[in-house]
């Protein structure tokens, strides 16, 4: 059902970051429509709230198609996938070879608790150079640990500008 979906490209699997893992790490693809609103109305889920799930995973895939459309459109050969600890946290976008990992996160305050999965695959590939969260905090700002959580206007920002992926 999902390959007639992708082939007609109304979604697109999200591969897992499988290579050279230091601990069970869940190896199924995740998918994304290619339009939450249309998939919304088909469900007849009616209006997305603030705050609700439905809001964060709508971000979500907002922020899956902007790093598609980045990569795609600056012509970087990097794969997209996402990375999640078998029964633990996950990351929900890495690019290329652990160039850059982001968390979208639709929330106005980040805490402790949003930061597990970008901590655990530091430890896992020390190697990773830019860890990000994508946020609805209205101003961007770096924490202790060398993470970044960046509102949304920001995120767009440097990410078009070819700043937050290095070559």
């Amino acid at each position: 059902y999902f390959e007639v979906l992708n082939d007609t490209l109304i979604g697109k699997f999200l591969p897992a970051y499988t290579k050279r893992p230091k601990r069970k790490v869940v190896a199924q693809p995740k998918f994304y429509f290619f339009d939450v609103g249309v998939v919304n109305h088909l469900a007849q889920r009616g209006e997305i709230l603030p705050r609700s799930e439905l809001f964060g995973k709508a971000f979500e895939n907002w922020v899956h198609h902007e790093l598609t459309a980045y990569l795609s459109y600056s012509k970087r050969n990097e794969s997209l996938s996402y990375w999640k600890i078998h029964q633990g946290p996950e990351v929900d976008f890495i690019v290329g070879f652990m160039k850059a990992a982001f968390e979208a996160k639709a929330s106005a305050k980040i805490h402790s608790d949003h930061l597990k999965g970008l901590h655990e695959v530091k430890k896992d590939y020390p190697q990773l150079k830019g860890r990000y969260i994508i946020s609805l905090e209205p101003n961007s700002r770096q924490i202790d640990n060398g993470i970044v959580i960046l509102s949304v206007p920001d995120f767009c920002h440097r990410l078009w500008s070819g700043d937050l992926i290095p070559n």
